[in-house]
Protein backbone atom coordinates (compact mmCIF):
# COMPACT_ATOMS: atom_id res chain seq x y z
CA UNK A 1 0.00 0.00 0.00
CA UNK A 2 1.61 3.47 -0.55
CA UNK A 3 2.39 5.88 1.99
CA UNK A 4 -0.64 8.16 0.63
CA UNK A 5 -3.42 5.46 0.57
CA UNK A 6 -2.43 4.71 4.28
CA UNK A 7 -2.49 8.15 5.34
CA UNK A 8 -6.02 8.71 3.56
CA UNK A 9 -7.36 5.41 5.02
CA UNK A 10 -6.28 6.80 8.30
CA UNK A 11 -7.51 10.22 8.25
CA UNK A 12 -10.73 8.24 6.91
CA UNK A 13 -10.86 5.85 10.20
CA UNK A 14 -9.89 9.01 12.53
CA UNK A 15 -12.99 10.80 11.26
CA UNK A 16 -15.62 7.89 11.80
CA UNK A 17 -13.83 7.90 15.34
CA UNK A 18 -15.07 11.49 15.77
CA UNK A 19 -18.96 10.49 15.41
CA UNK A 20 -18.53 7.49 18.12
CA UNK A 21 -18.36 8.24 21.69
CA UNK A 22 -15.93 5.44 22.45
CA UNK A 23 -13.12 7.02 20.82
CA UNK A 24 -10.40 10.05 21.74
CA UNK A 25 -11.95 11.60 18.71
CA UNK A 26 -15.34 11.93 19.43
CA UNK A 27 -13.87 13.30 22.67
CA UNK A 28 -11.78 15.99 21.20
CA UNK A 29 -14.58 16.95 19.15
CA UNK A 30 -17.10 17.42 21.53
CA UNK A 31 -14.01 19.76 23.48
CA UNK A 32 -13.72 21.92 20.13
CA UNK A 33 -17.25 22.49 19.80
CA UNK A 34 -17.53 23.35 23.90
CA UNK A 35 -14.73 25.77 23.80
CA UNK A 36 -15.33 26.95 20.18
CA UNK A 37 -12.29 26.34 18.18
CA UNK A 38 -11.85 26.21 14.89
CA UNK A 39 -10.15 23.97 12.42
CA UNK A 40 -6.82 22.46 14.09
CA UNK A 41 -6.51 24.81 16.88
CA UNK A 42 -5.84 22.03 19.46
CA UNK A 43 -3.63 19.85 17.47
CA UNK A 44 -1.61 22.73 16.76
CA UNK A 45 -1.90 24.05 20.77
CA UNK A 46 -0.48 20.43 21.03
CA UNK A 47 2.16 20.59 18.55
CA UNK A 48 0.58 17.42 17.01
CA UNK A 49 1.45 16.06 13.66
CA UNK A 50 -1.64 15.32 11.33
CA UNK A 51 -0.61 11.51 11.36
CA UNK A 52 -0.25 11.63 14.80
CA UNK A 53 -3.40 13.68 15.07
CA UNK A 54 -5.10 10.77 13.59
CA UNK A 55 -3.49 7.86 15.88
CA UNK A 56 -4.68 10.23 18.93
CA UNK A 57 -8.35 10.19 17.30
CA UNK A 58 -8.08 6.70 17.19
CA UNK A 59 -7.16 6.02 20.88
CA UNK A 60 -9.85 4.53 22.92
CA UNK A 61 -11.49 7.26 25.61
CA UNK A 62 -9.79 6.65 29.33
CA UNK A 63 -11.52 3.91 31.26
CA UNK A 64 -13.27 5.15 33.99
CA UNK A 65 -11.76 2.32 36.23
CA UNK A 66 -8.07 3.10 35.07
CA UNK A 67 -8.13 6.96 34.17
CA UNK A 68 -5.03 7.77 35.47
CA UNK A 69 -3.20 4.84 33.90
CA UNK A 70 -5.07 5.58 30.83
CA UNK A 71 -4.13 9.26 30.26
CA UNK A 72 -0.50 8.70 31.21
CA UNK A 73 -0.16 6.20 28.76
CA UNK A 74 -1.90 8.56 25.80
CA UNK A 75 -0.20 11.52 26.89
CA UNK A 76 3.64 9.84 27.23
CA UNK A 77 2.64 8.44 23.49
CA UNK A 78 2.03 11.74 21.90
CA UNK A 79 4.16 13.82 23.75
CA UNK A 80 0.93 15.36 25.43
CA UNK A 81 0.54 17.35 28.60
CA UNK A 82 -1.14 14.50 31.17
CA UNK A 83 -3.21 17.17 33.44
CA UNK A 84 -4.22 18.95 29.94
CA UNK A 85 -5.75 15.89 28.43
CA UNK A 86 -7.36 14.45 32.03
CA UNK A 87 -8.90 17.57 32.03
CA UNK A 88 -10.21 17.93 28.61
CA UNK A 89 -11.79 14.42 28.82
CA UNK A 90 -13.52 15.16 32.47
CA UNK A 91 -15.02 18.62 31.19
CA UNK A 92 -16.60 16.77 28.03
CA UNK A 93 -17.68 13.82 30.64
CA UNK A 94 -19.40 16.28 32.99
CA UNK A 95 -21.02 18.53 30.01
CA UNK A 96 -22.58 14.87 28.58
CA UNK A 97 -24.05 14.10 32.09
CA UNK A 98 -25.71 17.70 32.05
CA UNK A 99 -26.95 17.25 28.79
CA UNK A 100 -28.33 14.13 29.79
CA UNK A 101 -30.07 15.32 32.64
CA UNK A 102 -31.75 18.71 31.03
CA UNK A 103 -34.57 15.98 29.90
CA UNK A 104 -37.07 16.13 32.24
CA UNK A 105 -37.83 12.48 33.67
CA UNK A 106 -34.55 11.16 31.81
CA UNK A 107 -32.56 8.16 34.46
CA UNK A 108 -31.03 10.46 36.40
CA UNK A 109 -32.77 13.86 36.41
CA UNK A 110 -35.42 15.31 39.23
CA UNK A 111 -38.54 16.50 38.47
CA UNK A 112 -39.63 19.48 40.26
CA UNK A 113 -42.69 18.80 43.16
CA UNK A 114 -45.72 21.08 43.19
CA UNK A 115 -47.85 21.66 46.01
CA UNK A 116 -51.23 21.29 45.72
CA UNK A 117 -53.65 23.51 47.36
CA UNK A 118 -55.75 23.08 50.04
CA UNK A 119 -59.52 21.27 49.61
CA UNK A 120 -62.05 24.18 50.22
CA UNK A 121 -64.99 22.63 51.65
CA UNK A 122 -67.99 23.85 49.60
CA UNK A 123 -71.87 23.86 50.83
CA UNK A 124 -72.77 20.89 52.14
CA UNK A 125 -69.36 19.41 53.44
CA UNK A 126 -68.13 18.40 49.70
CA UNK A 127 -64.39 19.55 48.60
CA UNK A 128 -62.94 20.78 45.40
CA UNK A 129 -59.20 20.35 44.30
CA UNK A 130 -58.01 23.40 42.89
CA UNK A 131 -54.54 23.32 41.36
Amino acid sequence: MKPEEQSRLLQSAADRATRRPEFLGWLLARYAELEKLGGDVLRRDWRVSMSDWSRLQLCLRPRPEAFLHDVTEIATAFDLDRGALAAIVRRVDAVEVLRMNEQPGAPGSLLAARTRKKKRRGPGGKGADHD
